[in-house]
């Protein structure tokens, strides 16, 4: 692929929607102590944080006969290193009933979403940036801690998982992903939060959220499209996203249309502990 997408077509726009969300995975980017595999119609990656995204499987094009061992083998590595799983499905998944078996071996979802992409010289510029509001980039310790607890509380993780975020995006930092993380201040108090990780081709959008208090102001619209703005600056064409169904609105404003549906299932290891924490 070219460093910046400019294959527009509903193909190219569904497949750049699922692999920018793979490619920001620990499994291409060396993460100590990550284990990898690859291979047998699956990829996937297992960590030492407690949080689905950095043990996920993906890539998967199994034989049915093989998938219900492939579901254990990697619940297998999550047990071993006591962390929650997460197994992406997109338009590519095959078999399309794998959902099915997930289930059967416990894993569970909070149902699909929209996979979208945008234009970005085609956005809707048109919106004001709200009164009061400064957008700034998330990079010392002080704002990087304000933006996972805005984070951690908009997405209704306890509080315990706060530094879980830190840790992640620590990570992010120390293996130098191309990503940057905007923070929203509303009269100087964090309010909003949105992030880019560039691959693919694409800016993929990702972590946006609003404290409850803060809504429907205009933060989330004015976040996300700042970071937009920057990977156009940059030279790419496409933005893409996973929306929630409480986001998909705010994103159709913007420019955005689904090209695909998307959805992952989670595992969670007994642990109650873990389990709030992967949550």
């Amino acid at each position: 692929m070219s460093e910046f997408l400019t294959d527009l077509s509903d193909a190219a726009m569904a497949r750049a929607i699922t692999e920018n969300c793979y490619a920001l995975t620990p499994f291409y980017h060396g993460w100590k102590g990550a284990e990898t595999y690859s291979g047998d119609g699956v990829d996937w990656v297992v960590t030492d944080i407690h949080f689905p995204p950095c043990n996920a499987a993906f890539h998967t094009n199994l034989k049915p006969e093989d998938v219900d061992s492939m579901i254990e083998k990697f619940k297998e590595r999550g047990r071993a290193r006591k962390v929650p799983l997460q197994w992406y499905i997109g338009p590519e998944t095959r078999p399309l009933n794998i959902t099915q078996s997930l289930e059967k071996h416990d894993f569970t979802t909070h149902g699909d979403g929209a996979g979208m992409a945008v234009d970005l010289h085609n956005m809707n510029e048109s919106e004001p940036i709200p009164a009061g509001l400064e957008i700034i980039e998330a990079k010392d310790d002080k704002a990087l801690k304000a933006w996972c607890h805005v984070v951690s509380v908009a997405f209704g993780a306890p509080p315990e998982a706060e530094p879980i975020f830190v840790k992640i995006v620590k990570g992010y930092q120390e293996y130098k992903l191309p990503m940057k993380f905007y923070l929203g201040l509303l009269d100087g108090k964090p309010a909003s939060t949105s992030g880019y990780f560039l691959g693919e081709g694409v800016v993929g959008i990702y972590f946006v959220g609003t404290l409850p208090e803060f809504r429907q102001r205009g933060a989330a619209f004015a976040v996300t499209q700042k970071a937009l703005k920057d990977g156009r600056a940059l030279g790419y064409r496409v933005g893409i996203l996973q929306a929630s169904k409480m986001g998909e609105p705010v994103y159709k404003r913007m420019g955005f249309k689904e090209y695909c549906r998307v959805s992952s299932y989670t595992w969670f290891p007994e642990s109650s502990q873990v389990k709030e924490q992967g949550r």
